[in-house]
């Protein structure tokens, strides 16, 4: 998709999916090098700090809890107007099997906290509900729970990440935003967004 219909697909539909090397010179350059380590680098980390769209509200998740404080940091010189980064029990999200370290800016400030999957009004379930398999079953899996026929696990999973997420844009209650969010894949909402991106090239 080129830079204008992924603009064009924001306005009408509300979403777009970037792809890094299309839009920033560097991480082209950068990606055949990432490819051939096949470990985690800089740039997992570095990425999403220099988004060339350079937006003021986001949700980062970093893969080592010792990263949460120095890039909410950075991102606050970033002047971000509200964002968070977060560290859930291993994983580089908001975790529904064990506590997610928070740090949120805020009004030029930084909270620390943490959150379970309670704090949303989720069940926790055990890492091994969410194991993927091959790109195909992966696909499978994706395409059923946006129609509304994923497992519990699963809409909790993307519950609690969409509920901070709409929490960064003001809407404050976790557990109602989480509610909402299961309700918009069980209409199958969800997976109406995904198919008018798709045909849009």
């Amino acid at each position: 998709m080129s830079a204008e219909d992924t603009a064009k697909a924001v306005d009408d539909i509300g979403v777009a999916f970037l792809f890094a090397p299309q839009y920033h010179q560097g991480v082209r350059h950068a990606m055949p090098v990432r490819q051939t380590l096949k470990t985690r680098t800089i740039f997992n980390i570095l990425g999403p700090l220099i988004n060339p769209a350079r937006p003021n509200i986001e949700l980062m998740g970093v893969y080592d809890e010792s990263l949460v404080a120095p890039i909410a940091e950075t991102m606050l010189q970033m002047n971000m107007k509200r964002a968070a980064v977060v560290h859930g029990s291993g994983l580089d999200e908001v975790a529904i099997h064990g506590s997610t370290t928070v740090a949120e800016i805020k009004d030029g400030k930084i909270e620390h906290y943490s959150l379970t999957a309670e704090d949303f009004g989720l069940e926790t379930y055990p890492l091994e509900a969410l194991k993927g398999g091959t790109p195909d079953e992966n696909r499978a899996i994706v395409t059923n729970l946006l129609s509304g026929k994923g497992t519990p696990a699963q809409e909790a999973a993307v519950a609690a990440n969409v509920a901070l997420l709409m929490r960064l844009f003001g809407h404050e209650d976790l557990k109602a935003n989480a509610q909402q969010a299961i309700d918009a894949m069980r209409s199958g909402k969800a997976m109406t967004l995904v198919e008018q991106l798709a045909a849009r090239g």
